[in-house]
């Protein structure tokens, strides 16, 4: 997570201050960008391709909050998003998210942002944190339905399991029968297992008390 620069740091310090947050998320297609300012932000010259010549809404009705930003030992946590999900005037959004294909791994970003008593920016805009959609749930009645959209950091992304199980130790011992005998043994067998490498027939020939030479 960056840091503000020196105006908004200064402003903060003062203790007279408005924060407020500036969020992307990448749904294919229906793309939201919206903004907690007092007023609509088109950015530019920021330098970042994701703001610069985009307007953010202010109180776009599809963005309800944002949950706080946690930084842990392996990055930040995961951050939540609440989107209303009324039917009928958000059914664009419902039916974006009815489709996982349309968001699921797909960037979501959010920024920050410092005005004065007087509504005036200080400094510039600051990235607070960045990820991929990962997971959302539905709540609520349909009258105040919301969704609740999870965003997990980009090291989470990386992390995903990678599928290999002890049954997979043949690819790196080629005569690693363990797999194998596992298997036929859970099924009854008493002598040979299918796909098992063959014992050498020097095997028990060897004295008790041999040990290979390493």
């Amino acid at each position: 997570m960056s840091l503000p620069d020196a105006t908004a740091g200064a402003t903060i310090a003062s203790g007279s201050f408005s924060p407020a947050w500036m969020a992307f998320l990448d749904f294919a297609g229906d793309p939201v960008r919206a903004t907690t300012a007092p007023y609509s932000l088109t950015v530019a010259s920021s330098g970042d391709p994701e703001l610069d010549g985009y307007t953010f809404d202010a109180v776009d009705p599809t963005m309800v909050s944002v949950g706080d930003v946690k930084n842990a030992e392996g990055g930040s946590e995961t951050l939540t998003f609440m989107l209303s999900g009324i039917v009928g005037p958000d059914s664009d959004l419902l039916n974006t998210v009815g489709d996982t294909s349309l968001w699921r791994g797909r960037t979501a970003r959010l920024w920050a942002v410092i005005y004065d008593e007087a509504g005036v920016q200080q400094g510039a805009i600051w990235p607070v944190y960045t990820g991929r959609m990962s997971a959302l749930q539905i709540g609520g009645s349909p009258s105040a339905q919301t969704v609740k959209l999870d965003v997990e950091n980009y090291l989470a992304s990386l992390k995903q399991a990678s599928g290999r199980t002890y049954l997979g130790q043949k690819s790196f011992d080629p005569i690693d029968n363990t797999a194998a005998l596992t298997i036929g043994v859970a099924n009854g067998a008493t002598k040979g297992v299918a796909g098992a490498v063959p014992t050498p027939s020097w095997w028990g020939r060897l004295p008790y008390n041999f040990q290979v030479p390493f």
